[in-house]
């Protein structure tokens, strides 16, 4: 059964434009920063820890930027690997590859060395920028010393702080701050050491100036989603900008030049920059950057002025509700939250809804594919992501044994989505496979039930993870849960939660069967419960049931 996106006509002349235009049209998400620069220059754009940069600075950052990865050779059809955490930076450095028309990789700060070598790997790139934090730098070292990079470009993290910030970094928190490599690694350059070399001389030997990125150019390659089996996707700026016109288009109105959106989302995950960094831009918004997605982090983002919208990862906004400091600044002038990255619970729906009057939101995207193919509105009931398509946009279920046959409306299946604003191959009717459990509602509205991959099938019985979970957070001294399926002897699979506890409160695993007897079925019931401290998480904040899974592997 198909889910289609309803397709206002003024909507439409902007995505058909997106497209139609040529590969000579230059690139509308490029060009809005440029009008955005142009128009309000003194507005500010980005705020980290503090530190404000106007829309006048931030252009000037991308040009110096643009020249000195011109000068490294790069150009339109380059890959640019970005390996940096939530800063300005990464925001200057993409917009950078957009103004040569070279295309960008984002890679995980947070990810495994050999997850990251394989990225780079397949996704040929030669030149790295990274940041002079420890941990982060030295995977930009490893993977220049196993010779798959040419070029490591290394950004002192402290010359992006106020100077009161920078000085704390130098005197009390050295530790965190990496040395410059010795030769051993030649291949490395600094930013200022980049910057410093852009005279007439350097840029003319650099070549001609490169074009800069045009609507059928590579804007972003995406890494596969680990132990998903479904691979990396290529996203044209054609796909960027449908995809841009369609959200603003489902989303309440920005008001030009007058909103501040606080980024609660990992930004150097292609999604959450392309939602976020690219709708406050298109509306010369101020973006409200957090060093990471930690409860300080997000106080002391906030110090300086409420955001009047927010996009969060669910987790991360269910610890800000949590948190009675954060409370007051964080959604006194809240006009509506958007959650990206995963489906919000039931708890936090009813938290939110006790804290603020403003409508919390659901957005639906495909990981790999990078781009949003549903949103739920202010009137859709509050629970399962439930969002109607966006426009000019196709969803269809199919069988889970069958990928080739569609299911009837209201049966579960695997999700497929098809539109303008998906990478090659997915647009001009043909379908992308999301790896999402979920079905069509008698309101044509998607919902997402699942991942296929937390399916278990126990004795020919189909079980929700996800149900499990939602049924132990009932529990009032349940902090944190996750489900997993185990080999089982009997049954050939089983499920087996892990749980996390409230602080101070004695829960027996007979006590949680007692409560779930009365949510779920025999067959659903856990055949182990384990108590834990914490859980693995994603970058988004969910639990990271591949970690878990390779947990559970190694212990049987």
């Amino acid at each position: 059964m198909t889910g289609t996106g309803p397709l206002d006509k003024g909507l439409a002349n902007t995505v058909d434009a997106a497209i139609e235009a040529g590969s000579e049209a230059a690139s509308p998400v490029l060009a809005r920063l440029l009008a955005a620069v142009a128009s309000d220059p003194g507005r500010t754009a980005l705020r980290f820890m503090g530190r404000a940069t106007t829309y006048r600075d931030l252009g000037l950052k991308v040009e110096e930027r643009a020249n000195g990865l011109r000068h490294l050779g790069l150009g339109p059809g380059a890959r640019l690997g970005v390996l940096l955490p939530n800063c300005p930076a990464l925001v200057t450095y993409v917009f950078a590859a957009y103004a040569i028309g070279a295309t960008v990789v984002l890679l995980d700060p947070e990810a495994a060395d050999a997850e990251l070598a394989a990225t780079v790997q397949a996704a040929r790139v030669r030149v790295l920028v990274t940041c002079d934090l420890a941990a982060v730098q030295a995977k930009g070292l490893a993977l220049a010393q196993q010779g798959l990079l040419d070029r490591v470009v290394v950004v002192a993290f402290a010359s992006q702080l106020p100077l009161a910030a920078a000085a704390r970094l130098r005197l009390f928190s050295a530790h965190r701050v990496a040395r410059p490599p010795g030769p051993s690694v030649p291949m490395v350059t600094g930013e200022r050491e980049l910057l410093g070399d852009l005279g007439v001389a350097a840029a003319v030997a650099a070549g001609p100036t490169p074009r800069p990125a045009t609507l059928d150019d590579v804007a972003m390659v995406t890494g596969p989603v680990a132990g998903d089996g479904i691979p990396a996707a290529t996203l044209t700026h054609a796909a960027l900008a449908a995809n841009l016109a369609q959200m603003l288009a489902a989303l309440p109105e920005l008001t030009q030049g007058k909103e501040r959106i606080l980024a609660a989302v990992p930004l150097y995950r292609p999604l959450a920059f392309n939602l976020a960094v690219h709708a406050a831009i298109a509306r010369t918004s101020e973006l409200i950057i957090p060093e990471d997605l930690a409860r300080g982090s997000m106080a002391a983002a906030l110090r300086h002025g409420p955001p009047t919208v927010m996009i969060a990862a669910p987790p991360v906004l269910e610890a800000m509700l949590a948190a009675e400091a954060l409370r007051t600044p964080a959604f006194g002038t809240l006009r509506f939250a958007l959650t990206v990255g995963g489906t919000a619970s039931k708890r936090l729906h009813a938290a939110f809804a006790a804290m603020t009057p403003a409508p919390l939101l659901q957005s639906y995207g495909v990981a790999t594919a990078a781009t949003m193919a549903a949103v739920t509105s202010q009137n859709d009931e509050r629970g399962p992501l439930a969002g109607h398509c966006l426009a000019a946009t196709r969803a269809v279920v199919r069988d889970l044994a069958d990928p080739t046959r569609d299911v009837p409306r209201g049966e579960r299946g695997e999700l497929f989505v098809s539109g303008p604003q998906f990478g090659v191959g997915a647009a001009g009717g043909g379908f992308l496979r999301t790896g999402d459990l979920g079905l069509i509602d008698p309101a044509g509205r998607l919902v997402v039930v699942d991942r296929i991959e937390d399916l278990i099938v126990a004795a020919g019985y189909m079980i929700y993870a996800s149900r499990i979970e939602e049924a132990l957070l009932e529990h009032a001294h349940v902090a944190d849960a996750a489900v997993i399926g185990v080999g089982d002897g009997r049954r050939g699979n089983a499920p087996k939660a892990f749980v996390v506890l409230k602080r101070g409160v004695a829960v027996t695993e007979r006590d949680l069967r007692l409560h779930l007897a009365a949510r779920i079925s025999k067959i659903e019931m856990p055949a182990d419960i384990d108590f834990c401290t914490s859980l693995p998480r994603t970058a988004f904040g969910f639990v990271c049931k591949a970690a878990l899974r390779k947990q559970e592997a190694a212990r049987r």
